[in-house]
């Protein structure tokens, strides 16, 4: 019987320790599983991240070139009304230039014929006559005087015109040199559009690119969201499962052991009872009565031990984890943007002096180089370079740098700033600049006389 009862809690042991360890082990499965999807879905979101500030970015460089386009937009428009304003001024100065030739012509006809009609008349033998008719010798002075007067008011006259035919000729050459430099800065912000337009293009596509990826990332990320969903309603269900399995085998365990407790009382119980009958037989063969037997020995004995199920536990992991201090500190640091300008005595004029090295040099659109070829704000770059100023190769930009002054108190060394153009203030209202005015006169860097020569923007000093 004893035999019959362990081996029957063997085999409830064997079937508890047979279901459990295949749900477990599944749960691992899917757990690890779990793990490396939420390891992907991080890495996935990290992504997204960085594409997020990728296209944050794009949209903020095309923002700032909208607006650099917009400024290049408006300084053609101003650039056009300069020109206009040149062609007009042109067409007074072509205008006035004709009436002072027409009047040189005038005085010049004017004066052959005094002095065809004297040697028509008999030349020197005007005088002659002059001498005879005059009616004494005060009277012949005053005419000697007179043709003398006239003949150096007809100098003079021509003289006069001559000079100011020169001035006029110079102003519409000045004028027309002014024209054409307008005309190649327009031309040069025409380029800045262009390159500017292109440059959004491609900033656009790539935005658009980035959204493209954006919107990929964001299809793998919810596949693994939805997939994790999934594991963890399965790990749910398992925990179920297992949970309803180990109350089932408990259930299971207690009605076994209850049934093993009322099958060994039951044993007992015959055990007692086939013990009284041998003694009863005993006392009938010995002819004693059983009433009377109180001193003798009655076997009441019950069995020894109580066999209760068994169970077996998987023991708990008691290995410590070591505390790990982390002794090594990171040491952090903030390293702001923009450079200080250590001028170390550096004066205005020292700036002027040193870009008067370079007059005579190439210009170049868009080039940095003081001996090979720059632009008008690549000039004042490399200028200011020099001195350990740094500046923007930017007209546009270069507005902001330093601070502002009037024109009235410009000083040498400060930008002068116009509408797409800048140069270097020299003192007494001449500049020296990067200009591409050929052919009126020959382009490159170069020393103009007239600071003012078209509407000055803003001045800037970046010294001092």
């Amino acid at each position: 019987m004893k035999k019959r009862i362990v081996c029957i809690l063997l085999a409830l042991t064997l079937c508890h320790y047979g279901t459990l360890p295949v749900s477990a082990a599944r749960e691992e499965e899917i757990q690890a599983e779990k793990e490396e999807n939420t390891r992907k879905l991080a890495g996935i979101n990290e992504k997204i991240d960085d594409l997020e500030y990728q296209k944050q970015k794009m949209f903020s460089d095309i923002d700032e070139l909208d607006q650099k386009l917009v400024s290049v937009l408006a300084q053609m428009d101003l650039l056009d009304e300069q020109i206009a304003d040149k062609k007009t001024e042109i067409t007074e100065t072509d205008a006035k230039l004709g009436k002072v030739v027409a009047a040189k012509e005038k005085q010049y006809e004017a004066m052959k014929k005094r002095i065809q009609y004297i040697y028509e008349n008999g030349g020197s033998a005007v005088w002659a006559l002059s001498l005879l008719e005059a009616e004494d010798l005060s009277d012949l002075l005053n005419k000697a005087e007179y043709t003398e007067k006239l003949y150096d008011y007809d100098r003079e006259s021509l003289e006069e015109y001559a000079e100011t035919i020169r001035q006029v000729r110079e102003l519409s050459d000045n004028l027309t040199a002014e024209k054409a430099e307008l005309e190649e800065m327009k031309k040069e912000q025409e380029l800045q559009k262009v390159s500017m337009e292109a440059s959004l293009e491609e900033k656009k596509e790539a935005a658009y690119d980035y959204e493209t990826q954006i919107e990929e990332v964001q299809v793998q990320a919810a596949q693994y969201k939805a997939l994790i969903e999934e594991q963890n309603q399965e790990l749910k269900r398992l925990e179920e499962a297992r949970k309803r399995e180990e109350e089932k085998q408990a259930k299971e365990a207690a009605k076994k052991q209850n049934e093993k407790k009322t099958e060994n009382k039951s044993q007992n119980d015959q055990n007692k009872d086939t013990s009284d009958r041998q003694a009863e037989d005993f006392l009938q063969e010995s002819g004693g009565s059983a009433d009377g037997m109180n001193d003798s020995p009655v076997s009441d004995e019950k069995p020894k031990g109580n066999t209760e199920s068994a169970g077996w536990a998987d023991a708990p992991d008691t290995g410590t984890t070591p505390d790990t201090d982390d002794d090594s500190i990171e040491d952090e640091g903030s390293t702001q943007g923009g450079g200080s300008t250590q001028n170390g005595g550096v004066s205005g004029q020292d700036v002027v002096d040193y870009a008067l090295q370079f007059v005579g040099n190439c210009y170049v659109w868009g080039g940095e180089s003081l001996t090979n070829g720059v632009d008008c704000s690549g000039f004042t770059m490399k200028v200011y370079e020099h001195f350990g100023i740094s500046l923007p190769h930017y007209t546009g930009d270069q507005e902001q740098c330093g601070r502002g002054v009037s024109y009235s108190e410009a000083q040498p060394g400060d930008l002068i700033l116009y509408s797409g153009h800048v140069a270097i203030y020299m003192g007494s209202g001449q500049i020296v600049h990067a200009a591409n005015s050929s052919p009126y006169p020959k382009g490159g860097i170069k020393v103009s006389d007239n600071a003012a020569y078209m509407p000055i923007v803003a001045v800037r000093r970046l010294i001092g």
